[in-house]
């Protein structure tokens, strides 16, 4: 294989309504389900199971903590109700959750001393709930955007564990459930320190970044804004960086999120191989509680870079790896045209509209730059700005000062200040690259499980079935030639790092991405902040469009193609829109139609239930 064909061939490659018929009445959220049922989207049990259940190396809390402790409000264990009052949805007992934690929630590690964390099920696992014969059924939609209210939960778990360290026979009874038999003083006064440091950065971390005027509510999430202050404020060591989070978006669903040539919601992120697909999702948990402590081997000099060793992290790319295939084959859910009846004519009416109205943007099209994939437009339309403007936020690099810049600014190095994004991307190459070349051989162990490997090996036979990933670097290679080799391979997945962090086109005014709409009848809210309840108020001119509604219901309103809008089982479930676009809650833009009639935004609504 010669010296840089994989790079060339790379770039070759890669650069060519209704009445709800026979449902019934009003259900609450919190009324026991009797029959549950899920979309048909092309998993298995099993793969279901995996989703829910594997771990991407995030570190919430230990889970002997965890388990010990109490409510605040009321006398019960803190997970005593599965956390089904904060949204999150109840999953069985099973081999891969001996513990019964909700849909999402994994232990990494051994139940008695493992660490409680979250993964993409906890966020990205929908389900809407109706009622039928007097009963109350629910069906469950992988991949869809959750209806938990986050802060909530993070802000109740931060106050149990505050009270727990400060009361005495508080910490007392959590002190002997934690330690069992092995209770003694000695014993507790370690648990007592170890908790001691554990509220000290989890609440410095929440103290500051959960906004408290404007809560994120039911289904939303600022997730750039925790990623930031996670990575550039207290891995990095630098309290200056911190910010309120508080411009949250709800979240996206995942299904065809591996089709897209470019994801997030500000686009800023190219897409389409899996190793890019790595990228993002390390990014992620990056954000939700991994542990990462970079630190500096070489300072700066004005010939050489600042080198920065990255190993010291929990990132499960073999579970992050896993979690994405999975995803690859997730399909969107079908209609529930059983339950809630379609009328094909008005469907077949709403073609052509929507085909004139709304197909430039959302349609599938080709990609212009990655063949297989779906362009994915990134424009403005009005929405509200604010993420997209905290985005783009400063900071201060810390122990990153003078490391080489992420791609494609290659050579450059990070100054200060930088840009948080800069520091977030250096973290995610810098993850990748330290799991695939540290040690510079990699080990047979490595190649056959590292979630890295099992990437390339994906991408490679997807796209050059004459390269193989185990030939590439076969350890009986000549010194020479294996080190050739392992550089191809290093510049292989720089080339494909630098596509990744590639910032999308210039575009006037806050710019996000145009996504193709299948299956967006499950995804209520909508725009990318939430703050338009169902599409038939998308439908309307903003200035027409509810400007306070309850969200965090799962009840579906198939008439409206939302959820209830009158009820929420949250305190924090009052949404209020901001037509000024002053914080985050914007409702405007996005008025495509505008000549329509009702009738003709009715045909539109039935024709995208059939995507």
């Amino acid at each position: 294989m010669g010296g840089k064909s994989i790079v060339r061939r790379v770039a070759l490659a890669l650069g060519l309504t209704l009445a709800l018929g026979a449902v019934e009445g009003r259900t609450q959220q919190t009324d026991p389900v009797a029959t549950l049922t899920y979309a048909a989207q092309g998993w298995s049990a099993a793969d279901r199971e995996t989703f829910y259940t594997t771990s991407q190396g995030s570190h919430l809390i230990p889970y002997s903590w965890f388990k010990a402790l109490r409510r605040t409000d009321v006398d019960e264990p803190f997970a005593g109700d599965k956390l089904l009052r904060y949204g999150f949805l109840a999953h069985d007992v099973s081999a891969t959750n001996s513990e019964g934690l909700p849909v999402g929630f994994v232990i990494d590690g051994p139940v008695a001393s493992g660490e409680l964390g979250l993964t993409c099920a906890a966020c990205h696992t929908g389900q809407l709930e109706y009622s039928q014969g007097g009963v109350v059924h629910a069906l469950r939609i992988d991949g869809a955007p959750a209806k938990t209210d986050a802060q909530q939960f993070l802000a109740d778990l931060l106050s149990a564990s505050r009270a727990t360290l400060n009361e005495p026979a508080r910490f007392d009874a959590f002190a002997k459930v934690v330690l069992g038999p092995g209770y003694n003083a000695a014993k507790a006064a370690q648990v007592k320190d170890g908790l001691s440091k554990w509220v000290a950065q989890f609440g410095e971390f929440m103290d500051i970044s959960l906004p408290a005027a404007s809560p994120w509510g039911p289904g939303r999430l600022d997730a750039f804004g925790m990623i930031f202050n996670r990575i550039a404020a207290r891995d990095l060591g630098v309290l200056d960086n911190y910010k309120v989070a508080d411009a949250p978006v709800r979240y996206p669903f995942l299904w065809n999120a591996s089709r897209q040539d470019r994801t997030q919601w500000n686009g800023g992120v190219q897409n389409g191989l899996y190793i890019q697909a790595l990228g993002r999702n390390t990014g992620e948990v990056l954000g939700v509680f991994a542990d990462f402590a970079p630190h500096r081997i070489l300072p700066p000099t004005p010939l050489a870079a600042a080198i920065i060793d990255f190993r010291n992290n929990s990132v499960s790319f073999a579970g992050l790896q896993t979690l994405e295939e999975k995803i690859a084959v997730l399909r969107p859910p079908p209609w529930p045209r059983e339950i809630f009846g379609l009328n094909e004519g008005l469907a077949a009416k709403g073609k052509p509209l929507f085909d004139a109205n709304c197909g430039s943007c959302h349609a599938v099209q080709a990609s212009l730059d990655l063949p297989g994939l779906w362009r994915t437009p990134i424009l403005a339309v009005g929405t509200d700005p604010k993420m997209l403007v905290n985005s783009q936020r400063a900071a201060e690099p810390g122990l990153l000062l003078g490391a080489l810049m992420p791609p494609p600014a290659i050579g450059a190095r990070i100054g200060d200040p930088a840009k948080a994004g800069d520091l977030l991307a250096t973290a995610v190459v810098g993850t990748l690259l330290a799991e695939a070349f540290v040690p510079p051989v990699p080990a047979p162990t490595k190649l056959a499980q590292s979630g890295v490997f099992r990437a390339l090996r994906k991408d490679l036979a997807e796209h050059f079935p004459g390269e193989n990933l185990d030939t590439l670097i076969d350890p009986r290679l000549p010194p020479k030639a294996k080190l050739d080799a392992l550089v191809e391979l290093k510049a292989f997945i720089d080339a494909r790092l630098s596509n990744m962090f590639s910032p999308p086109p210039a575009v006037a005014g806050a710019a996000y991405e145009s996504r193709v709409l299948n299956g967006v009848w499950a995804v209520a809210p909508y725009l990318h902040n939430g703050s338009v309840p169902n599409l038939w108020e998308l439908m309307k001119l903003a200035k027409d469009r509810k400007s306070s509604f309850m969200v965090g219901s799962r009840i579906f309103d198939p008439k409206n193609v939302g959820y209830a809008t009158d009820e929420s089982p949250f305190k924090t479930g009052a949404f209020m829109a901001d037509p000024a676009n002053a914080n985050g809650n914007g409702n405007g833009g996005h008025e495509f139609g505008a000549g329509l009639t009702d009738d003709e935004r009715w045909a539109i609504i039935e024709y995208m239930k059939t995507f």
